[in-house]
């Protein structure tokens, strides 16, 4: 299982116009099966209190909401050398280790700082999903996944939302730089998103063409045969 099957519940969700409470919930199924097979097998160096006890719930509960609650503690404690150590064990930050190391070197910056970004980003994303329990009122997710699957975000989304801003308390990073930070990490997550929305993206591709080729089609088609005749 990797980020880009999370990130395609997510991208369904929406087209299904949000998943029941109630019965077999596809996000819970899949991070609960995350989860469940990593009982067990912690080798993680010690860890603050509460990083263990988010960690014990999340893998008792197996919800989206028990996954967010583990990526706040990441986005929280990124000067924690202890709660870095043992993030990198955990089945969630595994899956993100990725784009952590991407991201690190794509704007130069250490990784302990990419993984809060990452986090972040990850946290901001998977907030939209019925079931995660959080706010999901700072931008608009539909606008974002089209941006997103472009390959270019409005930099102002970041500003507006607030994102900028909570970037730097949280890394120390001017704005900025947490601007462009931001901005490389939707990159990286855009790359899973466009496989997610294609069916959804396709669309408006198509009908577009078609007019574009009946109305050239049908003005300029005609005209070279009457001269020509």
């Amino acid at each position: 299982m990797s980020m880009e099957d999370i990130l395609k519940v997510l991208v369904n969700s929406r087209q299904q116009g949000g998943s029941s409470a109630q019965g077999s919930d596809p996000m819970t199924d899949l991070i609960g099966g995350l989860l469940s097979g990593a009982q067990g097998q912690s080798h993680a160096p010690v860890a603050p209190a509460g990083y263990q006890q988010q960690q014990q719930q999340t893998q008792s509960g197996g919800g989206l909401g028990d996954m967010m609650g583990m990526l706040e503690m990441f986005m929280g404690n990124n000067q924690s050398g202890a709660t870095q150590s043992s993030a990198a064990s955990d089945p969630i930050m595994m899956l993100l280790q990725p784009y952590v190391a991407k991201l690190a070197k794509k704007v130069n910056i250490p990784p302990e700082i990419a993984m809060v970004v990452v986090s972040f980003v990850a946290h901001k994303l998977l907030s939209h999903h019925p079931t995660s329990g959080r706010d999901s009122n700072s931008f608009n997710l539909d606008d974002m996944i089209g941006q997103m699957s472009s390959g270019k975000v409005d930099k102002s989304i970041y500003e507006t939302s607030g994102m900028v801003k909570e970037i730097s308390k949280s890394t120390g990073l001017d704005e900025a730089a947490a601007s462009k930070t931001l901005d490389a990490a939707f990159g990286l997550f855009g790359k899973q998103i466009t496989t997610a929305a294609a069916p959804v993206a396709a669309k408006p591709n198509v009908t577009t063409g078609a007019k574009g080729l009946r109305s050239t089609g049908m003005k300029s088609g005609v005209k070279p045969k009457r001269t020509a005749g």
